[in-house]
């Protein structure tokens, strides 16, 4: 389901007849043996197993503590090789609803926006849930139309570059964009909305809009140079001793312009990498430092001379943060050799920073994104000239987010990369759901929308549409991502062969409402190979290409099903044949799959799926 997550593969038991005595029973007598029907060819198509997965979208785990979407993506890594890793949830501290305490707004990594309020007090903070934003800022560009995940990784920044008393939204992405999202509401009840095409919310940094330079953009904003209009800081991604980078501003604080006129090196990574800034005074000396995350999650402070800054003057770097405010057990001024200290405050893995005062004790903390997806926060319990921070803590919320029961031997698409907000599939019992009613066992799958926490933010329903291209019955190897947002999909690969000349029976009982598109494809090859492979071309350096002489057909048969508030049976006779005449003989299929397709109404619509089978017909 997400290119970015694997889903664990639950392997089948072969069905066996099991003596169950639960506890307080008395068994008279052992029933009969009722006779075996035929083999379904479906694995769990009742739905009786499954396996846990936190549901996310209101920013708690299951354990209670603040989290969104865990992912990874290709970067290079220490050996020089590129390989998928784990990428930071992103951060930044802010009062968003003006009741002047610290919120946290996070991106994760598929490109969800969420701020939780803070409901506790100026020296008590507490954080119950977030409210997802209708931004969705993971959609794939119009312009980069091969880059599905291009967009993906968001790191955050809150700034209010107009002056305007409410905070925008910055955020640098994987191929090494900054896009601007205003906010569109208040100070008090702010509001982030969906650009039409994320492309026109892209700030260039280049005069080729299309050029990139970095990739994996982290941003901050503070006027660097002290003209009235805030710059733009970037730390960047996955090149060997990458740095943090300054932008000055060319246009107006409504209107920020950038290039490479005016972007010079701020803060050379020296070997450090996945650079994350935020800017603070780190000494109370009254000049803004900078404090950065990096791959391995240390924090480097890198301190401000207190001079007016000039264009190509850099920030030296001075150590990393202790824990404890304690002298490093290694002392250097090279990165490298300083990171050896074994005191170090650390994240374990790459990580991104904000800085803001959470408890008012008028000295700064440390909130961090983590790359397990969750918050953490650094109490800052020293001075405003020589500040000493503990080991960061993971931050609760509100405990018992109920997690989803996947169907064990199902890939599963509820939308999740496709900005479907509130969207899930998940097993139930009666016990869970009232209106789950198995037809066969103990459970049924349920798809449907939860119910939004927002309070200040306005309820997601911007659903973002897939490709113009796509409709129901077209190209059986469809892009997910072509998927319109509200789209669920359920599918499973064949474990046995399907055979020929024989006649099977797909059928499946379905219960819902404001259900559309629904549509069931059961798609079968046959391959056989003809001859042994030949050379058809010779190249420079010994290359060869080689031609395979191969006969193969792909088949696939439509099955169109509704639902209503009873349960219904869809059921379809079907046969396996290929026209192929070099496959005529073919006694099975070589892949097969089942997928099961269909709409909800958006955050309204609900649908009840039980008893999924393909079984041979009795003759």
């Amino acid at each position: 389901m997400f290119p970015s997550f694997v889903m664990p593969h639950v392997p089948f038991l072969r069905p066996v007849l099991l003596l169950i005595a639960l506890t307080g029973s008395v068994i008279a007598q052992a029933p009969q043996a009722t006779p075996a029907g035929p083999k379904n060819m479906i694995g769990n198509g009742s739905f009786e197993t499954g396996f846990r997965r936190d549901s996310l979208w209101d920013g708690v785990d299951s354990t209670g503590l603040l989290a969104g979407e865990r992912g990874a993506l290709p970067i290079l890594t220490n050996s020089g090789t590129i390989a998928e890793s784990s990428m930071p949830l992103s951060v930044a501290v802010a009062d968003m609803n003006g009741d002047g305490l610290p919120d946290i707004a996070t991106t994760d990594v598929l490109g969800y926006l969420r701020i939780y309020f803070n409901n506790g007090t100026k020296t008590a903070p507490a954080f119950s849930v977030a409210e997802l934003s209708t931004v969705y800022l993971g959609k794939r560009s119009q312009t980069i139309n091969k880059e599905v995940s291009a967009r993906r990784g968001p790191r955050l920044s809150l700034n209010d570059f107009s002056r305007s008393g409410k905070m925008d939204v910055i955020a640098g992405n994987y191929i090494g964009e900054i896009l601007l999202i205003p906010n569109s509401g208040s100070g008090v009840r702010p509001d982030f909305r969906q650009p039409p095409d994320l492309d026109r919310a892209v700030i260039p940094t280049m005069k080729d809009a299309n050029a990139k330079w970095g990739n994996l953009f982290a941003p901050a904003a503070w006027d660097w140079n002290r003209d009235g209009k805030d710059d733009l800081l970037v730390g960047e991604g996955s090149y060997s001793a990458n740095s943090i980078h300054l932008l000055i501003n060319e246009g107006s604080g409504a209107k920020p312009v950038f290039s490479e006129n005016n972007r010079s090196v701020l803060a050379y990574g020296m070997g450090l990498e996945q650079l994350s800034p935020a800017v603070v005074d780190y000494n109370g000396d009254g000049s803004q430092d900078l404090l950065v995350t990096e791959r391995s999650g240390k924090v480097a402070v890198y301190l401000n001379t207190g001079k007016p800054w000039k264009a190509g003057e850099t920030l030296p770097f001075d150590s990393f943060i202790t824990i404890g405010g304690a002298a490093p057990s290694v002392a250097a001024k090279d990165p490298m050799d300083a990171a050896k200290a074994t005191n170090l405050l650390s994240l374990g893995g790459i990580a991104t920073i904000a800085t803001g005062d959470l408890n008012g004790d008028g000295l700064f903390d440390l909130v961090f994104g983590k790359s397990n997806g969750r918050v953490a926060v650094a109490l800052n319990a020293g001075t405003k000239t020589a500040p000493k921070f503990a080991a960061p803590v993971d931050l609760k919320g509100q405990a018992g987010t109920p997690a989803l029961n996947v169907p064990s031997g199902w890939d599963v698409d509820f939308g999740l990369e496709r900005g479907n907000f509130y969207g899930f599939i998940s097993v139930v019992k009666a016990a869970d759901d009232p209106q789950a009613q198995p037809v066969d066992g103990n459970a049924v799958l349920r798809a449907g929308y939860q119910k939004s926490p927002n309070t200040f933010l306005p309820v997601p329903n911007q659903y973002q549409t897939g490709s113009p291209t796509f409709r129901p019955g077209g190209n059986p190897m469809f892009d997910s991502n072509d998927l319109p947002a509200n789209f669920f999909k359920l599918a499973q690969a064949g474990r046995s062969n399907l055979k020929t000349k024989t006649t099977y029976v797909f059928s499946m009982r379905v219960r819902g409402e404001k259900v559309g598109n629904g549509e069931v494809r059961i798609q079968y090859a046959g391959e056989k190979k003809l001859s042994e492979a030949k050379i058809v071309e010779r190249g420079d350096r010994g290359a060869v290409t080689m031609q395979n002489n191969v006969a193969r057909e792909e088949n696939r048969l439509l099955i169109p099903f509704n639902a209503g508030p009873q349960w219904s049976e869809v059921k379809k006779e079907f046969s396996i044949k290929f026209d192929v005449k070099e496959l005529s003989d073919l006694t099975q299929t070589t892949a097969w799959s089942t997928q099961i397709m269909f709409s909800l109404s958006q955050g309204a619509g609900t649908l009840y799926i039980d008893d999924v089978k393909i079984t041979e017909k009795a003759p």
